[in-house]
């Protein structure tokens, strides 16, 4: 005879396991906005808070080598627990990172960067140019 409950315990773990593996591999939700001037990064870190936030700039990983770039993101999500609670699945990781790609040239080193309800705003003033004026 099958024990059921043993079964079931089993199934939970590792579920549980599987949503945490998935969970650290999930990608950041990302929007990408050009104008002729800059690009907008939006990007979603629900439960984060402004201090756990670490943005990084990789040069030359773009579409080719010489072009773009990709920020990395990092964050610490708060996860409080309340008194008498404990967790029977959890599926929310503790970290949310993610790379976007950014496909034009950017001077990260006067990029700004702001963090409000949960939305990440990144805005990076593109270099030179990318069109060629006839004459």
């Amino acid at each position: 005879m099958i024990d059921t409950s043993e079964l079931l315990r089993r199934l939970e773990e590792e579920g549980a396991e599987v949503m945490r593996v998935l969970g650290e591999r999930m990608p950041v939700f990302a929007d990408v906005l050009e104008s002729e001037d800059e690009v907008l990064v939006l990007i979603d870190l629900p439960g984060c808070e402004q201090h756990s936030v670490d943005l990084k700039f990789e040069e030359g990983v773009g579409l080719t080598d010489d072009v773009g770039g990709k920020l990395k993101v990092e964050a610490r999500r708060e996860k409080p627990l309340e008194e008498g609670f404990k967790y029977i699945a959890e599926a929310r990781s503790d970290f949310v990172r993610g790379t976007v790609p950014i496909h034009a040239d950017v001077d990260y080193d006067e990029s700004d960067a702001t963090y409000e309800n949960g939305l990440l705003r990144v805005r990076m003033p593109k270099t030179g140019g990318t069109e060629i004026d006839l004459e």
